[in-house]
């Protein structure tokens, strides 16, 4: 690199400035920002070259004359303020989430890139979706789609693309006629419980997913099946105050119908929930919970649950809000947790909604079964003891209640495991967060 030389110096507030080389030192470059600014002082191995003055954007950053980290993000966010959110690395998409709706995923898009190979349209995540399906095709291997990013960046609505240009591109191998607008459907149901507003995103899942896209032996769309894994459980136990539990919560309290609310015992009013109170309690922009109670429950009709299991499926969900407004106070004579007297009605309206008799969900709540010597007895619990548990039940009836949802979901897609020759594998994995206050679910998800 040559005295006024345009180069990239590394800069703590933008990542990169453009600068010219003014002065060579023994371990280290002086680098003139190109707007005036002071001049910054940086390791050589920590200054990149810049492209030409004027040298155009690339599809493909391998294209770049000079490939690296700055150029590379230059090129990005050139491409991002035209709304090309696309970028190719080699046989890698990057993708920039731009917080609004692109014209680019109609069904003249969808027919444009059936077939293609990578490079000769437009970066697209259909590019990706179809290379996925010839190599299959042409391989006779199973391939698999790494969606990953951090939160807010776009994963979970990638994946819906990735999938939706899949079933109608190449579609139509199953024996359930609507098998395709299945696949899509479940998406609404599956995210009101697994998905939730948090400090970087209005809708972010909270949960990884594995989907798998069966296809026959024509290379056809079969079925499909999801696995799960790592739900955040303690999100449905707190939250911090610039985030919400589980959106199906606030959907039901608010976007349910009259009837619903008084056979559950709900209230329009979150702020009476100690699991919702903490979290942001008012309206959310681009989230509408009595319109997205609507289209939940039309996702769950979808899907093919019949009423009793949509009934199911609502009581559980109320009954996880009503276990953390239980409280507990000591009894004078024993010191052992008691349920206050002031919850009576909700530990009777509680026990109703699971099936159980009350007494058995108090003892459950205030006593330890110790059994020695084939001989089983009771100890009662302290408070804190008892709010321990009663978390840890909220906690656990409704990760319970999302294994059945997810495998209530995998029914619509079922297929004969002989019809399935290969299938295309897409991971939507979490997102990577750091914060104050992390939960364990998030460590285990950065790890």
């Amino acid at each position: 690199m040559d005295q006024g030389k345009k180069v990239w110096a590394p800069d703590l507030k933008e990542g990169f400035q453009l600068g010219e080389i003014c002065d060579f030192g023994t371990d280290t470059l002086s680098v003139q920002p190109l707007d005036g600014g002071k001049v910054i002082e940086a390791s050589y191995d920590a200054v990149y070259p810049a492209e030409e003055e004027g040298a155009p954007t690339q599809h493909d950053n391998c294209a770049l004359m000079y490939l690296n980290e700055a150029t590379l993000l230059e090129n990005l966010r050139k491409r991002f303020l035209k709304d090309e959110i696309y970028t190719y690395t080699a046989n890698i998409l990057l993708a920039i989430n731009p917080y609004h709706t692109l014209d680019v995923y109609g069904p003249e898009k969808v027919a444009a890139y059936q077939g293609k190979s990578l490079g000769v349209l437009p970066p697209h995540v259909y590019a990706i979706a179809d290379k996925s399906y010839r190599d299959m095709r042409n391989l006779g291997l199973s391939q698999g789609i790494v969606v990953s990013g951090e939160s807010g960046a776009g994963k979970t609505e990638t994946t819906k693309y990735l999938l939706r240009y899949l079933t109608d591109s190449y579609g139509g191998g199953g024996a359930v006629e609507d098998l395709e607008s299945r696949i899509l459907a479940a998406n609404p149901f599956l995210e009101s419980f697994g998905n939730a507003k948090t400090t970087r995103n209005n809708n972010s899942s909270r949960f990884g997913k594995f989907v798998e896209l069966h296809f026959n032996r024509n290379a056809l769309v079969v079925g499909a099946y999801i696995e799960h894994y790592l739900l955040e459980k303690s999100r449905v136990i707190t939250q911090s105050d610039k985030e919400r539990n589980y959106h199906v919560f606030y959907r039901m309290c608010k976007g349910s119908p009259d009837t619903m609310r008084q056979a559950l015992n709900l209230d329009p009013d979150v702020t009476k929930y100690e699991f919702l109170k903490h979290g942001v309690c008012g309206d959310i922009q681009f989230l509408d919970d009595v319109k997205d109670f609507a289209v939940m429950e039309k996702s769950m009709n979808d899907c093919g649950l019949d009423p009793k299991e949509k009934s199911n499926v609502f009581r559980v969900s109320a009954a996880v809000l009503h276990i953390g407004n239980l409280e507990f106070e000591e009894d004078a004579s024993t010191s052992n947790a008691v349920v206050s007297a002031s919850c009576q009605d909700t530990l009777s309206g509680l026990a109703k909604m699971l099936g159980l008799e009350k007494d058995d969900v108090t003892s459950a709540l205030c006593f330890t079964e110790i059994t020695i010597a084939g001989e089983t007895s009771k100890k009662g619990k302290t408070v804190q003891l008892a709010q321990y548990g009663q978390r840890a039940l909220a906690k656990a009836v409704y990760s319970k209640l999302f294994d059945w949802i997810v495998g209530r979901i995998n029914e619509c897609f079922v297929f004969p495991a002989d019809k399935s020759e290969n299938y295309i594998g897409v991971l939507d994995i979490a997102g990577f967060e750091y914060f104050q206050v992390n939960s364990f679910e998030q460590f285990c998800i950065n790890y």
